[in-house]
């Protein structure tokens, strides 16, 4: 006697939820299991620079690229957790007085190692702008556009970023001086897993998923991203301005 095979919708859909719950479990675990190695060879890597001792040319050269293999792999783990986040709309929104500048240079520190390894120069002049709104998706979000700036920069080039005031926003321009972005390109710029036929000028990698997660976490603001190509590539983020205090 034959046997009947087939699975009932209700019984396949039972086995890709658990298959799914599955996936999920893995990602946080990755996330977290590898993320902790990678952190203490960066911690590693500085002490070696701050050592007494002096370093051939060679070795600082090592170490150099190791940082850089090191911080690209951080960056990687984070989007992915960033992902993780928006498409679970798991994202805890908190919003206070935030001094634009202050997380602005903040920003910049954070990514000064990587614009220094191109001899790019970020430019900012500070503002007393002052927004109601929310820090860790702020700080994210100026984060994946000025990497994104300093990738596709050609070296011992600028970068700028300003800051405007409108009657219904405040505005964050990201100015650089890469190649710039095709018309037709530029529909699906904000779209997942999308890679640009640009290629970074350092031999950074690109995941596809940097700017999908910095314009969704601008939306679950109330804000936008935008993207003009006027000699220059300027990225610019758009928050209301009914939120300014």
């Amino acid at each position: 006697m034959n046997k009947d095979n087939t699975i009932s919708n209700d019984k396949l859909k039972k086995l890709l939820e658990i298959s799914e719950k599955e996936n999920k479990a893995l990602l946080k675990l990755a996330l977290h299991d590898i993320r902790s190695p990678l952190n203490k060879l960066f911690a590693l890597v500085g002490l070696f620079k701050m050592s007494d001792d002096p370093l051939s040319e060679e070795q600082a050269d090592y170490l150099d690229k190791m940082e850089l293999v090191i911080r690209d792999g951080l960056s990687r783990m984070r989007n992915l957790q960033d992902l993780k986040a928006v498409e679970e709309k798991n994202i805890e929104i908190f919003y206070e007085p935030i001094k634009v500048s202050k997380l602005v240079k903040n920003t910049i520190r954070e990514q000064k190692p990587d614009a220094a390894r191109k001899n790019i120069e970020i430019n900012f002049a500070e503002d007393s702008l002052t927004l109601t709104s929310d820090k860790n998706s702020l700080l994210r979000i100026l984060d994946q556009l000025l990497s994104n700036a300093i990738k596709f920069s050609p070296k011992h080039s600028n970068i700028s970023i300003d800051l405007e005031e409108t009657e219904s926003d405040l505005l964050v321009h990201i100015t650089d001086s890469g190649y710039g972005i095709s018309a037709e390109e530029q529909k699906k710029l904000f779209k997942k897993f999308t890679p640009l036929s640009t290629r970074t000028t350092g031999g950074e990698s690109v995941t596809g998923i940097g700017l999908y997660i910095a314009s969704v976490m601008a939306n679950n603001i109330g804000g936008s991203i935008s993207y003009t190509n006027n000699d220059n590539s300027v990225f610019t983020l758009s928050l209301p301005r009914i939120s300014m205090v």
